[in-house]
């Protein structure tokens, strides 16, 4: 063979070599690949994808999301997490829900697959980061729902709201109140209550505060104090924001208006009633606990239970004038103490006076 002919092969195989290499290239870079790109780049590049209308590019955004999550990109995990889970609670918090239901059409829902990725968050210290504050008060709710599963349910969600009130989330110390409240834990409850409303002017807080105030759970009777604690509520719910609780708005309007109205029929034209204190304690776990007195030793006077789907309140005490029921079904456990104190209290002081109950250790 010639150094002519020598040229010519080498040469035709460099060419073909060069074309595969560009052809390669051009399905790298406009179709699966992203030149030089990190887990950033490709979450980036896939959100701005989501945003077209067109199928092809919808599909592509994904992958690119899902390589930005093979590389931990915590964003894209936790994008990829909710459009695969589909219902998510009522209080979680997204801003992709949009971007997800663009997505619908062309991505079905896998709760295995979407709890698979959220499920990955758990051991990743990076996830820890305050930034992900949100993400975390999330993941608590999912436990706290059921939809993500653990040995102890109530030990992983409240796990995940301390987390997020580290990282200052004013929903999560809201949600850590209502963990207090319903163990019947007033005092401790409404610590969190307060500070998720200093955190962050949380309304939620605001209205749980107002009614610890106008029914005397944890602090004294005071309706007025009721009152001011509804209007702050209404106050941060009428203007115009971002918060997290913009979608609640309207529910919770409604709520610290009724309340707020009843508030000031309670307070209108009526002399303030004697205040009575009573301790009280309570023994058991989040299934039954005992109720008991103790101003004067430690006396059992009811028991709480949940029984076939139901929460049953039992009294243990003879009812003299108030009522012949001892017993009723309640929405929670706190409510059903809350019934037995208040029936005990006023069969032992009369109805014409307001009681304050406190809980000891």
């Amino acid at each position: 063979m010639t150094i002519e002919k020598k040229l010519k092969s080498a040469s035709l195989f460099l060419g073909i070599c060069l074309g595969i290499y560009v052809v390669f290239m051009l399905y790298y870079l406009f179709e699966d690949g992203c030149w030089n790109c990190n887990p950033q780049n490709y979450y980036d590049r896939g959100i701005v994808m989501i945003s077209e209308n067109d199928n092809s590019k919808l599909k592509k955004g994904v992958r690119y999301l899902k390589t930005a999550a093979k590389r931990d990109n915590i964003k894209a995990i936790i994008f990829l997490g909710e459009l695969y889970l589909g219902d998510l609670p009522d209080t979680y918090l997204t801003e992709n829900k949009k971007k997800i239901a663009t997505l619908r059409n062309v991505v079905s829902v896998n709760t295995r697959k979407g709890k698979s990725y959220l499920n990955s968050l758990i051991g990743n210290q990076s996830f820890l980061d305050k930034k992900y504050s949100k993400a975390q008060y999330n993941l608590g709710l999912l436990y706290k729902s059921g939809i993500l599963k653990s040995k102890d349910k109530e030990i992983a969600y409240n796990k995940w709201f301390a987390i997020s009130t580290e990282n200052e989330n004013p929903l999560a110390m809201y949600q850590i109140g209502i963990h207090f409240n319903d163990k019947g834990e007033y005092t401790e409850a409404l610590k969190w209550f307060k500070k998720a409303f200093d955190c962050g002017q949380e309304p939620g807080s605001a209205i749980m505060t107002g009614d610890y105030y106008f029914y005397g759970k944890g602090v004294a009777k005071n309706y007025y104090m009721a009152i001011k604690w509804y209007q702050r509520a209404l106050s941060i719910l009428a203007s115009q924001d971002t918060s997290p609780w913009t979608e609640n708005r309207k529910k919770l309007t409604e709520l610290a208006t009724q309340r707020l109205y009843i508030g000031e029929k309670k307070i209108h034209g009526k002399t303030p009633k004697e205040v009575i204190t009573i301790k009280y304690s309570i023994s058991g776990n989040i299934n039954t606990f005992s109720v008991f007195i103790s101003d004067q030793g430690s006396n059992f006077i009811g028991k709480v239970k949940k029984q076939n789907g139901d929460i049953l309140a039992q009294l243990d005490i003879i009812n003299k004038s108030v009522s012949s029921a001892k017993s009723a079904k309640v929405a929670s456990m706190s409510e059903g103490s809350h019934w037995i104190l208040n029936t005990y209290a006023k069969n032992k002081y009369g109805v014409d006076r307001d009681f304050n109950f406190v809980i000891t250790k």
